[in-house]
Formats: C-alpha cells, sequence, structure tokens
C-alpha cells in the first residue's frame, strides 16, 4: 500500500477559507474524483484540513466515509485554546478516520500562540488520545515547535510542507539548523 498523507478536498461555496481570494487559479470546488485520476500506484490518502472550522472537519470525515476505502485519515480542526477543547478532541478522536488536528499557525498574528497555557490542555488532550499534531507552519514557528515537542513529548508533531522555507531566495539558515 502506498498513502499520500496530505491531500485537500473543498467546497468553496462554504465560505470558510479565509485564505483563497477568487483570482486563484485553484478557487473552485476540488473532491476526491479531481484527484482518483492523478494518483498514479498511490492506493490511499489523508484529507488535511484546510479551513479553520468544524464545518471542515465534518465535511472531510464524510467525503472519507465515502471514498469506498481510498481515503483512510483525516486530519481536521478544533479551537485549542476553546475551554472545552480537550471534550471536543476525545469526541473528534473517537472517530476511527480521525487521525490528526491541524491549527493553521502560519496565518495567527502570535507565533508564540501554540505555547499559550490556554493551548496547553488541547495539545495534551491530542497525545492522550494518539492524534498527531499537524504544523501548518512557516520558518519562524520553527523553534516554538521544538518547545512545543519538549513540553509534550508524546505528541507526535507532522511539520506540513517542510515549514515553507524560502527556497527562492536560498535562505536555509536557520530553517535547516532548526529543521
Amino acid at each position: 500500500m502506498r498513502i499520500d498523507a496530505h491531500h485537500h478536498v473543498w467546497q468553496v461555496a462554504r465560505g470558510d477559507y479565509t485564505w483563497m481570494t477568487p483570482d486563484l487559479p485553484i478557487a473552485r470546488d476540488y473532491q476526491l474524483a479531481d484527484l482518483r485520476p492523478l494518483l498514479g500506484d498511490i492506493t490511499a490518502t489523508i484529507l488535511v484540513q484546510a479551513a479553520a472550522t468544524d464545518a471542515e472537519t465534518d465535511f472531510m470525515l464524510a467525503t472519507a466515509r465515502a471514498s469506498a476505502g481510498l481515503v483512510r485519515g483525516v486530519v481536521g480542526w478544533v479551537d485549542l485554546a476553546a475551554p472545552d477543547a480537550p471534550s471536543r478532541i476525545a469526541v473528534r478522536a473517537a472517530d476511527p478516520l480521525m487521525r490528526g488536528l491541524r491549527p493553521m499557525l502560519q496565518d495567527i498574528d502570535d507565533p508564540g500562540w501554540i505555547l499559550r497555557p490556554d493551548v496547553q490542555p488541547g495539545l495534551a488532550a491530542m497525545a492522550r488520545h494518539g492524534l498527531r499534531f499537524d504544523a501548518l507552519i512557516k520558518p519562524r514557528h520553527l523553534p516554538l515547535i521544538g518547545e512545543l515537542a519538549q513540553r509534550h513529548p508524546d505528541l507526535n508533531v507532522v511539520i506540513d510542507h517542510a515549514a515553507k522555507p524560502d527556497v527562492a531566495g536560498g535562505a536555509f539558515q536557520p530553517w535547516a539548523s532548526h529543521m
């Protein structure tokens, strides 16, 4: 089995893709029907959220259930700073398709948000329930992710898109050292 661990599907009309502007070439709905012809020898995939909403997570879980086994997992979203985050995480983690959660750290103004005290109970709940932390970050966040890993050694962390280094600008340091 070959699994691609990061695919997106979306429904633009839902209106929660705040980063998506109408001028982007990808500003249209994407479904599994768009993906299937491109898979080659990939036999399964993981869907990853592209909107920080419960509706996005529900949409991906429904898509996964209807995928005839193509989708083997979902990386969704829960507001980790919410007081009820641990109970919401427990509910999400009970779904066998839920594999992880992804706060969109690159879009949060406070780069240290993930280390705030009100976020820690949610992160601890993720580790307790075996969910992975998908870090959608930029190079400036890498030192913070290192500290996060020290605080939560049982929390598996995935660095999405290699933290988006400035490859075109040749800025490999301090990115490379932090990676």
